[in-house]
């Protein structure tokens, strides 16, 4: 008798951080910026927040012009909502992260992103439970992780 649930490899739930959706909300994206982060995360490795894809797929799979592509992924890539990695991107699992329930496999993706990036944009305070956007903070060349933004004394 064969027994019913779902493929071991199948990924059942994601998350999104609440505030991501007031960053989508404010962003100066287009149709065509969502579209392609939203692919993107439909695509990602749940244990890495990689995906493994070059943006002449993307535009071949999205049936899109290739310099449009290019300037979205340029755009995800300067707000941080993905990171360049070798043969492909990560998606920044401040915001958005897939089957990781384990506070620390969570925190070590995180480190992962954020050196990939010169000065992380985003931290998740798992603490107190909210995102940090300090993209309007001085000295935010400073800070580097968590601990360093909790030992500001502007925060």
């Amino acid at each position: 008798m064969r027994r019913r649930g779902r493929p071991k490899d199948n990924v059942y739930w994601g998350a999104f951080i609440l505030k991501w959706f007031e960053l989508l909300q404010t962003s100066n994206f287009t149709g065509t910026d969502y579209k392609i982060l939203f692919f993107l995360c439909s695509k990602m490795d749940p244990r890495t927040n990689n995906i493994y894809i070059k943006q002449i797929q993307i535009a071949q799979e999205l049936h899109l012009d290739k310099g449009n592509v290019s300037k979205a992924i340029k755009k995800l890539r300067d707000e941080q909502f993905i990171a360049k990695i070798q043969n492909g991107f990560m998606l920044n699992p401040n915001l958005f992260y897939v089957g990781k329930a384990r506070r620390e496999d969570r925190e070590d993706v995180r480190e992962q992103f954020d050196s990939l990036v010169e000065h992380p944009r985003f931290f998740m305070d798992e603490d107190e439970g909210q995102l940090i956007d300090i993209t309007d903070s001085p000295n935010t060349s400073r800070v580097r992780n968590i601990k360093d933004l909790k030992d500001m004394t502007d925060f």
